[in-house]
């Protein structure tokens, strides 16, 4: 993409970014950053969410300042064409990106929050929903990483834990006792041969899945345990409310005693809003995104959004982490093109 406006120098603004450790419940010191940068007053500052812009713009762009823990990669480098380090793609790259559209006055509204690779229970964004600063918003652009396409909609993501009970017992004697890892193998027995069921929306296609990722169970090598658990992961498609999802959940493990730690919602695709047409003709592909982002928490106030930033998903969280600059500047150049036409 072409454009006449300068692009700055956004790979150098990343770099910044990733130098300056942020991870999740540890992200003071980039808000003070991001305060520094960002020319503007605020809209709204409690500490852990930054609003900015014109109050009454139509579009919303918006990005976590939080990271996952580093894995020996940082501080960061640029080298081979892109910015290297933790969280540049998830997501400081697309940070920088709204640092320098807010700096050259791309007309839109800009929430920069924290703790949003941590439980959705522990997100500061309900303090900002709870104000009257997002009326009007049209369509909020999340910068997750997408590859510089547009990822619509997201499954919501349940995790649960299912604790299986016995009757401890020797281990040389077992028919005296009830063995609780053999119940949890058999309670599984309907979650392990699900198939991932494909779910189409707008023409797109979420698929749902079901996974466990955690056991844990016993006490020692010669005894029966009496209580063995599983973590649970669920991934359901947009269309399913969190109740419902719970409800299915519960379906595929009736024997064990399921508790619930956390359930972030789905969102729907939204590309029939205006806005996110518009944002079309200037990014034609779409694609289903098959992860939770902040999306699900915009739908859930009644504000479409969808998913469009700079990032790599294939180097999200990695220990190569790494985004191009191509797409730090691509992404640039549409969102100002976008922002200056609504």
């Amino acid at each position: 993409m072409t454009t006449a406006v300068p692009i700055p120098d956004l790979a150098a603004r990343t770099l910044e970014l990733v130098d300056l450790p942020s991870e999740s419940r540890h992200e003071a010191g980039l808000v003070a950053l991001v305060r520094e940068l960002v020319p503007l007053e605020p809209l709204y500052d409690d500490g852990d969410v930054l609003l900015y812009g014109d109050p009454e713009a139509p579009v919303l762009l918006a990005g976590h300042l939080d990271t996952i823990p580093a894995q020996g990669n940082i501080p960061g480098r640029i080298a081979d064409g892109a910015v290297h380090g933790v969280g540049s793609s998830d997501m400081k790259g697309g940070i920088a990106v709204m640092i320098e559209l807010a700096r050259a006055g791309a007309p839109g509204r800009y929430v920069f929050f924290n703790r949003e690779e941590v439980p959705v229970s522990e997100s500061p964004l309900p303090a900002l929903f709870a104000t009257p600063l997002l009326d009007g918003t049209q369509l909020a652009v999340v910068l997750e990483p997408t590859d510089c396409i547009l990822h619509a909609g997201c499954l919501g993501n349940i995790q649960a834990r299912v604790t299986f009970h016995g009757e401890s017992a020797h281990s040389a004697r077992p028919w005296t006792g009830v063995n609780a890892i053999h119940e949890l193998v058999r309670g599984l027995e309907e979650l392990v041969r699900l198939e991932p069921l494909d779910v189409e929306l707008d023409g797109l296609t979420y698929r749902e899945v079901v996974s466990a990722v955690r056991v844990e169970g016993g006490i020692a090598s010669n005894v029966i345990p009496a209580a063995a658990s599983v973590e649970l992961n669920f991934r359901y498609a947009p269309g399913r409310t969190r109740a419902d999802a719970e409800a299915r959940l519960r379906e595929l493990v009736p024997r064990g005693e399921l508790e619930l730690l956390s359930n972030s919602p789905s969102a729907p695709p939204a590309l029939g809003n205006p806005l996110a047409r518009k944002l079309r003709e200037l990014v034609p592909d779409v694609a289903p995104k098959q992860a939770w982002t902040p999306v699900a928490q915009f739908a859930e106030q009644g504000i479409d959004a969808i998913n469009y930033g700079p990032g790599a998903t294939a180097y999200a969280h990695k220990v190569d982490e790494q985004i191009p600059v191509a797409n730090l500047e691509q992404c640039y150049a549409t969102l100002r093109s976008f922002l200056d036409s609504v």
